[in-house]
């Protein structure tokens, strides 16, 4: 049973002894005293809830209406109760809205899914972050110990639910993990291939050479070819790259590497081969796509290594533990041999 509000005596006093004031809030007032016995709340509950106060007993779910229960104290001391169907305006009026089983839920859920996000966030010495976690832990676990207190869900129930919450939680964050992994070596490529080729690089160093030599200024028509090959070289890739300050590239490299730590070679050489793949399907230079090849293959060749080095450690494995086996089966005959001659 939920408290709605607290009433001041005189509000309360008012509310139920005037059948007139009653009607402006209650769909059917009954106006009669419920006694200690009645069908739904023993002598004991009765005594244990607070006078003073109106209580929702039952939400406006579907086409009911909210039940409310008021409950007072007379001169002797004994405990009144009064239980009407009360209208929505009743409710708002004490600026209350009436929380149905299926809102609580969803409250409970985003509660939950909020403290985890503030977990994941937490880093230490980080006083802001260690707030929102506890802040977002305390706010959940007073709604849970609201929904208990209400029987609105058992432990189990809620046990349950943050098991499914968790799991799907870290499903997502390991998906998203890997799609901005994939985003950060895109961004690592394709900077790569924005870069002017070798070829044109030297074309430009000779020419300015020459063009020294002869005395003759380049400041215009020199740079005009160089930044036209440049430019031409850069236009499939420069939609697709973003512009990253040197502190933001340098964050770019230490979440590749640490995603590269926390899983196996083979994923991560999975995802980069994706990457490669969508890339092929730019509009590229002829340049571009030679640069974006020699990735490739140097990446093949790592793999190559990689599946080598993996093969050649499973069967140095393979050759210890049968080397092992056997010794131990070999020294084992000896002392058998051994023990035979001593008798």
């Amino acid at each position: 049973m939920q408290k709605v509000t607290s009433l001041s005596n005189e509000q309360f006093k008012t509310l139920v002894s005037d059948k007139r004031e009653l009607k402006k809030f209650m769909k059917h007032p009954q106006n009669e005293k419920i006694e200690a016995d009645w069908a739904n709340i023993s002598e004991k509950q009765l005594q244990d809830i607070p006078s003073g106060a109106v209580y929702l007993t039952q939400s406006a779910l579907g086409e009911e209406k909210p039940q409310v229960l008021l409950v007072s104290t007379d001169e002797k001391g004994q405990k009144q109760a009064y239980k009407s169907e009360a209208t929505v305006d009743f409710l708002r009026s004490h600026d209350v809205n009436p929380v149905l089983e299926k809102d609580r839920e969803t409250q409970l859920k985003t509660s939950y899914i909020t403290f985890l996000q503030a977990h994941d966030k937490e880093k230490p010495q980080d006083i802001d972050s260690m707030l929102a976690r506890v802040n977002a832990e305390n706010d959940y676990v007073m709604l849970k110990s609201s929904a208990l207190k209400e029987k609105q869900f058992t432990s189990d129930q809620l046990k349950g639910m943050e098991n499914e919450l968790s799991h799907q939680f870290q499903a997502r964050k390991q998906t998203q993990e890997k799609d901005r992994y994939q985003e950060d070596y895109k961004q690592e490529v394709l900077e790569v291939m924005q870069q002017p080729s070798e070829e044109t690089q030297y074309k430009q160093l000779f020419k300015q050479n020459l063009l020294a030599q002869l005395g003759i200024s380049d400041e215009k028509d020199s740079s005009k070819e160089a930044k036209k090959e440049a430019e031409a070289e850069k236009a499939p890739v420069e939609k697709q790259l973003k512009q990253e300050t040197p502190q933001e590239k340098e964050e770019r490299v230490a979440k590749m590497k640490e995603f590269e730590q926390k899983h196996s070679f083979d994923k991560v050489y999975k995802l980069k081969k994706e990457v490669l793949q969508e890339l092929k399907e730019l509009n590229l230079t002829d340049s571009q796509r030679e640069k974006l090849t020699k990735l490739e293959k140097a990446l093949d060749t790592e793999k190559k290594d990689h599946d080598k080095q993996k093969k050649e450690e499973k069967s140095q494995n393979g050759f210890t533990k049968f080397f092992a086996r056997n010794s131990g089966a070999f020294s084992s005959k000896k002392r058998d041999q051994t023990q035979e001659m001593e008798r």
